[in-house]
């Protein structure tokens, strides 16, 4: 690319974010009354009222979207007049279910990425048992129409510590199994967010969106999804 084509590229990308409101994709863990210190992590602990109180304050600035209709904003949106953000889980922990109730009330969408290691109770956390099981998955899924699934690996390996092999074959065997469920979506959120760029090009080859944890907002579509903590909500 010559110089002049790196300063029109950038020129085009700061026009774009000028005229397009971002959309903010944020993710949580573990929601209940209390915190447990023999099944929980406490900087991925949210408390039931705190954590709706965040929705609510997200609710007065954006429109709550599902991952799937920001992909599509992301892809085809030439101008967004509205501000968008969508609200996403890993783990599959079990104390998702405190608030999924109240989620479905307010009609927000919400994608889960989970583990089928655990699911089938093949392998547990290593800080307890408290995940849900797949007849809970499956139960959830049949009652809470905007609720959708996607792939957090197939335990909680970092991809890092994987070599390629290895990562095709976490993908592939999760990816077999969460497609039993009508509402399974083709995104991959990396444990911790660690990744290699070699592994996001393992993943779009298959047609799956890589989805990252780093903070950053999506102005449009460059193949990943970012996202950041729901707590400490910075609007």
């Amino acid at each position: 690319m010559s110089k002049l084509s790196e300063i029109w590229a950038k020129i085009c990308r700061k026009w774009i974010k000028i005229r397009l409101q971002p959309i903010r994709v944020f993710c949580f863990h573990q929601v209940s009354e209390t915190f447990d210190a023999s099944t929980m992590y406490r900087e991925d602990w949210t408390q039931i009222e705190q954590f709706k109180r965040n929705i609510e304050r997200l609710k007065a600035y954006y429109t709550l979207i599902s991952l799937e209709e920001a992909e599509r904003k992301l892809k085809h949106d030439i101008v967004r007049g509205k501000k968008y953000a969508v609200i996403t889980a890993d783990d599959g922990w079990e104390s998702v279910q405190n608030i999924i109730p109240w989620l479905a009330e307010q009609r927000i969408p919400v994608t889960l990425f989970v583990n089928p290691a655990y699911l089938k109770g093949e392998e547990v956390r290593e800080n307890g048992k408290n995940l849900l099981a797949a007849d809970e998955l499956k139960q959830m899924l049949n009652t809470y129409d905007l609720v959708t699934i996607a792939s957090h690996g197939w335990n909680h390996t970092l991809c890092t510590e994987m070599n390629d092999d290895e990562f095709l074959e976490s993908v592939a065997r999760s990816q077999d199994f969460l497609k039993q469920y009508s509402r399974y979506l083709p995104f991959y959120a990396y444990p911790c967010g660690r990744h290699s760029g070699k592994q996001n090009a393992i993943l779009c080859e298959n047609g799956i969106t890589p989805v990252y944890m780093d903070g950053m907002r999506n102005y449009v579509f460059d193949n990943v999804i970012h996202r950041e903590l729901l707590d400490g909500l910075n609007l």
